[in-house]
């Protein structure tokens, strides 16, 4: 059983660059620290390495960020993600999206009548 607030971390607005890298920084050792229990807890086919690569790669395609005000927003969506991974208030289903690959949304073309449909794009 968890407690709902055990990782809650309170909404504060950083108002440097330094300081929102060291909380981004602590944030995705957070991640990784997890990723193996986050293996365990949904039941994932997949392992714990490609669970850390999958978590670098997320906090990679915001790294060049510029503006304060969005990081903190990203930020704040990334700790709220982590919450509910760790709190276990996800579906292994919502967990498994991460993994799909990009491209998958792109074959509408060659994909069959049932693809299409449960992708909702029928």
């Amino acid at each position: 059983m968890t407690i709902a607030t055990a990782f809650a971390a309170p909404t504060k607005f950083s108002t440097s660059n330094a300081e929102m890298r060291i909380r981004v920084l602590n944030l995705y050792r957070r991640y990784l620290r997890h990723s193996r229990s986050f293996v365990n807890n949904y039941d994932l086919d997949v392992p714990a390495s490609q669970v850390k690569t999958k978590v670098r790669q997320e906090f990679e395609r915001h790294r060049f960020v510029d503006d304060l005000a969005v990081k903190n927003v990203l930020y704040m969506k990334a700790q709220m993600e982590f919450q509910e991974l760790v709190n276990f208030w996800k579906q292994t289903c919502h967990v498994m999206k991460y993994f799909e690959p990009y491209q998958s949304y792109d074959n509408t073309a060659t994909d069959s009548f049932v693809q299409k449909f449960l992708k909702g794009t029928s």
